[in-house]
Order: C-alpha cells, then structure tokens, then sequence
C-alpha cells in the first residue's frame, strides 16, 4: 500500500499520521469525539460509534439514530465482520398501502430504524466504554450547540424544505435557516441521548420513543408500529464479508442487501486491464473505469436484493466465468459508442426503485493500536430522511421505503421485513492475510464508482491516500428517468480539459460539476503499516472532512 509521500499533488491537506490511533469522518466535531474516546481508554469501536452518534448532531440532515445503516469490523488479526443494520420494512408495508404515489417524504416513508440498535450491538461486542459514556460527545454537542458551517448551509438550503413543521421548529432559528458561525443547539436530542445513556436502546425500541413513534405513525398515517420496534434488534446478525483481489490486496465489502457487490464486480473486471500503462486522468483510463462500472451496475438492478425475500448470486457475479462475460462487453463499448446497447439491448434496463436524488449519507471510520479497525456508511436516506422530527424528541426519521420498488416481480419489491437493495460499500483492505486499511464514502449510487476511483488512485497509480481522495472524479447520472447509467458523466472541472474533450468526442455526454464536488462523494480512509505500527489517515475536502491522528 502507498506510503512513499505525504505530499499533495491535488489537495491542500497533508496525510495525517498516528500510531495509537486514528479517527476519520465527515466532520471535525465527530472525529474530536472518537479521538476523545481513544484518549480515555476506549478502542476503535468505541470511537466510531462516538463520531456516529456525534456526526448526526453535527450534521442532522445526513444521518442519525433513527437511520440506517452498515459496518466491517476486522479483529486485531482477524478476519473482517459484517453487520447490517439497514431499515426494515414495517408490518403493514404491502405495495396497496402506495397507490396514491411513491413519496420520497412524509409519514409513509420511514423504515424501522437500524443505527441506535447497529451502535449498541457492536459497542457490546467489541467495544471497551459503556453506551453511556460513548454518547457523552453527542450528548455535550446537542445541549451547548454545534457552529452553523456553509457546507451546513447548503444542505439546509437543499433540503430543508421537506421537513415538517416539529422538523423547521427543530433545526431552523425563528423559520429561517441559521447563518453561518451561529449555533445549532438541539436540546430535545439531548434529553433524548440522556434518556437512551439512562435506560438502553430500549428507550427507542418499545420504549418512551418507540411508543411516541407509534402514536405518531398511527396520526399521520405511517407506518411503523411499536411492535415493529420492539422487533428490531433481534434481527441483527453478524455475517462474513464477500470479498475479491485486486492488484494484490483483498478488498473485503458487505454482502448483500448492500450493493457493495458491484464495487467487487468492477474491480475484478478492472483487474484484467492494464489500468496504469493507461495513464492517470487520461481519456481510457476514466473509460475503463467507467464502463467496467457501467457493467456491474447491470447486476445491481437485476439480482441485488434481500438475501431472505431473493435469491442473490453473489458466487457466480464474482465468478472469473461472469467476469470474463463482462469484460468482453467492456471490450466492446471501449471500442464502440459508450451509447450502443442502451436501452433495450441488455445496458440501461430501467427498473431501478427509488432513483438517484440527492441522498444524504456519511462514512466513519477508526482503527487503534492493537490492530482494531472498524468503518460505518450510514444515512438517512435523502436530507433530513424522512423529513419527519418526532415532536419533543429532537429524532428525525429516515425515508428508507422511498428507495423500495412498487414493481411486481423486481427483488427490491415492497415486503413486510424486508430491507432493499442498498448503494453503500464500507471496505476493508487487506494484503498478505494482515489488515491494511478501510475506505468508504456516501454518495447514493455514486459510491460505487467513487470508491473503485479511490483504489485505482491508490493501487495502480501509487497516490498518497490524501490524494487519491483529492484527485478528481466522476459518477454516472443516476435519476427517476435514468436509473442505469446510459450516457451521461458527471465530472469534476479538475479533470484535464483534454480528457473530458476525448471523451466527449467518443460520445459521452459530461455534466460538468465544479472543481470540488460533493456529488462525487466524501471519502474517508485510513492505511496501515503492519511493519512499523503506523496509521496513515486521510478525509475528503469536498464535504467537512477530517482524520486525526493520536
């Protein structure tokens, strides 16, 4: 793995180091957290969940304790683990109860809840400090306030305006969004944190907050029950990660219902390329990575699912047999227009749930000085999820069933208990059977090209891991009308004007976006040296991220 310079060629930040620990999120308030962890005794686990808990005060419209969400978590010299704790379908989802429509907002969206439940569970299995005292950063952030950033007010100005009016009175000072350097306090939350340190997770599942949910649900006509709640910790399981080689290393990511299984797909189609002798940021490097994705998100839409509602054939899509079929067709469109084949000729069949949009995620990540290392991707959904705060509690609620299909027949059909089809990919990196690094991002269905950008950046062409997040990237449109990836790029400005011309000039349509987007993702990493015990730790500068070094 790279280690050979902390210089930046694309960035103004140096890669952090640490040899006791390292913290990597999306805001600096949340890493704080984790770090503050590490200096108490605690270990990676407790970190990550201190920042998980923390990022959702510090940034309420991307994640939360009433999201949903995934983990890996590799053992000092063990093996990776995965668990799940992605938003069930309540009870009473059956595709009758949406014939009005498909919203995207409002009571008929929240799933069942996963992150509080995903928190506790790996807290209790591999955590030091107690739930109490991991929530004491989030608890401190709520009651006093966090600094309102401009990234902060972009999100507000994006999103805002499908929150509820408890959602307004909640997050907005006096109806209109808070200005910059102003303080967000969110003291409902607080009491809220308060209550869970107090008395468990089952303060949200069949408690005070689940029964709140409840009646709330029961008045505005959603649908999650307290039984539902009740229910829901119960469910997670730990499972093993599924896995392929790329370049050397082992890329471990969550099975299925994550769609990480195409991250997987296009590296192993990338394998068989010769990415590097390609050149970096060059016309065909950017075209093998973009149609080696392209390929894989075909699988995605058809096969990705719900292992218990669908079968998912994990072992033949990362097949050498599979891999060869999609090489051959990445052959193909290289040699052809990137448009042949779309729509009805097997690229671009439509099908797809919810759509892109502009979903709202974030990645955590930490690893200690014994080797523990554990990464979250987890979301609300859209911005502000659901949009609905329950009243008095300062808990915004996910709009996980918008992402489900009403489409008899398709794997990601609306079930009661089911969880859909996922675009997140929280990795473990590992070479010579010794764990390596993490990478994850959010960023919808855009993290499963960033994150393959992120490695190709490291693998094939030996960038630092702050570069190969800084460098310049792309992602395939991803909409309601477009739901496979038929012709459209979306691109940073900082892509060579040579390229994107190239590009343009074999028939793929850019959508320029500026020089550092968040469309494209925020990615954070962190790299380990087996042999002299140091993290390299590094976040992306196109949200508020930052790693932190002890």
């Amino acid at each position: 793995m790279p280690h050979e310079t902390s210089a930046t060629k694309f960035g103004l930040r140096p890669v952090v180091y640490g040899r006791r620990g390292m913290v990597a999120t999306a805001n600096p308030l949340a890493t704080l957290a984790g770090v503050r962890m590490l200096a108490q005794g605690g270990n990676a686990v407790d970190a990550v969940v201190a920042a998980a808990a923390a990022i959702g005060v510090a940034e309420p419209y991307m994640s939360g304790l009433a999201g949903c969400g995934t983990l890996v978590v590799t053992p000092p010299g063990g093996t990776p683990r995965v668990l799940v704790f992605l938003g069930r379908a309540p009870s009473g989802a059956t595709p009758d109860r949406f014939t009005g429509g498909h919203p995207d907002a409002g009571p008929l969206t929240p799933a069942v809840p996963g992150n509080l439940a995903g928190w506790a569970r790996v807290l209790s299995d591999y955590g030091k400090l107690s739930l109490s005292h991991v929530l004491e950063p989030a608890i401190d952030l709520a009651e006093r306030g966090v600094p309102f950033t401009p990234f902060d007010g972009q999100m507000f100005s994006e999103s805002g305006s499908r929150l509820t009016p408890d959602g307004t009175a909640t997050y907005f000072h006096d109806g209109h969004i808070p200005t910059v350097g102003s303080l967000l306090a969110q003291p409902d939350l607080a009491r809220t944190f308060r209550r869970i340190a107090a008395e468990g997770i089952g303060y949200l599942y069949g408690g005070p907050l689940g029964r709140a949910i409840d009646r709330l649900m029961r008045d505005r006509g959603g649908l999650i029950t307290e039984a539902d709640l009740r229910a829901y910790p119960e469910t997670l399981r730990w499972t093993s990660p599924i896995h392929a080689t790329y370049r050397g290393v082992t890329v471990y990511a969550p099975p299925p219902p994550t769609s990480a299984v195409q991250v997987l797909e296009t590296l192993n189609i990338l394998d068989t390329l010769n990415v590097r002798d390609a050149g970096h940021l060059s016309p065909d490097h950017l075209a093998m990575v973009a149609e080696a994705s392209r390929a894989a998100r075909v699988d995605t839409d058809r096969y990705v699912g719900d292992p218990a509602f669908v079968d998912v054939p994990v072992s033949r899509l990362l097949s050498p047999e599979h891999t060869g079929e999609l090489r051959a067709e990445v052959d193909r469109r290289l040699r052809a227009s990137p448009a042949a084949g779309v729509p009805g000729g097997g690229f671009g069949e439509g099908g797809a749930a919810g759509g892109g949009g502009m979903a709202s995620t974030t990645h955590l990540a930490a690893v200690d000085a014994s080797g523990l290392a554990v990464n979250i991707t987890h979301s609300l959904g859209h911005g502000f999820g659901s949009g609905v705060v329950v009243p008095g509690t300062g808990v915004c609620l996910n709009n996980a069933m918008h992402w489900f299909s009403m489409t008899p027949g398709h794997p990601n059909v609306v079930a009661p208990g089911k969880t859909h089809e996922w675009p997140i990919a929280p990795l473990h990196l590992h070479k010579n059977g010794r764990f390596a690094g993490t990478i994850g991002t959010p960023g919808s269905y855009g993290i499963l090209v960033t994150t393959v950008q992120v490695l190709v950046h490291l693998l094939d062409f030996g960038l630092n891991l702050q570069d190969a997040i800084a460098a310049p990237r792309f992602r395939w449109v991803d909409d309601v009308g477009d739901p496979l990836p038929a012709r459209v790029m979306r691109m940073e400005s900082r892509v060579p004007e040579a390229t994107r011309s190239a590009l343009a000039g074999r028939g793929y349509e850019i959508d320029l976006l500026g020089p550092w987007s968040m469309r494209v993702g925020g990615v954070q990493g962190i790299l380990a040296d087996p042999e002299t015990g140091w993290l390299a730790g590094a976040a992306d500068p196109r949200r508020n991220g930052y790693a932190i070094g002890w």
